[in-house]
């Protein structure tokens, strides 16, 4: 079976930077699990993926109007301490939603912790960045129903309430 639309994807990855250096990558035993088609994963990376195979290794670099966009330059968010739970792991890097102006929801990427403050970028820490995965096609399988009315994958015996 291969990559397509509605197509439930498992992959292992590794995401570097244009110099080699380890972004991120998948657990070995918690791999990528993705609905294709439905705008989960960055756009350059979906489609080098469209057509692979299980068992297929891969290697794609990504742009960044195809991965997370060009870096726009964006003022931080200073947000108080006191908005976070009391218990809330606060570092930089971590990421976290909230909701816009307009009640919509909007990912925030903690900067920095100064303080009473802390100090918030709207812009993904991969934006304007050229991206370079490479990994393996563990498993292609048909989409559920509910997973394509959901859009997303759902987790083996895992039971979702939208």
């Amino acid at each position: 079976m291969q990559v397509a639309d509605k197509k439930v994807v498992t992959l292992t990855y590794t995401l570097s930077d244009p110099g080699g250096a380890e972004l991120e990558r998948s657990a070995e035993d918690s791999p990528l699990v993705y609905l294709h088609g439905a705008k989960n994963i960055v756009p350059g990376l979906e489609k080098e993926l469209a057509g692979k195979s299980e068992g297929d290794e891969f290697q794609a670099v990504v742009a960044p109007e195809e991965g997370y966009g060009p870096k726009r330059g964006l003022k931080p968010v200073r947000l108080p301490r006191s908005s976070f739970a009391k218990d809330a792991e606060l570092k930089p890097g971590i990421a976290f939603m909230t909701r816009g102006p307009q009640g919509q929801p909007m990912p925030l990427w903690i900067k920095k912790v100064q303080g009473p403050t802390v100090i918030c970028s709207v812009e993904h820490p991969f934006a304007g960045m050229e991206l370079h995965f490479r990994g393996t096609i563990v498993e292609v399988r048909d989409a559920t129903e509910e997973e394509v009315e959901h859009g997303h994958a759902h987790g083996p015996g895992s039971a979702h309430d939208h």
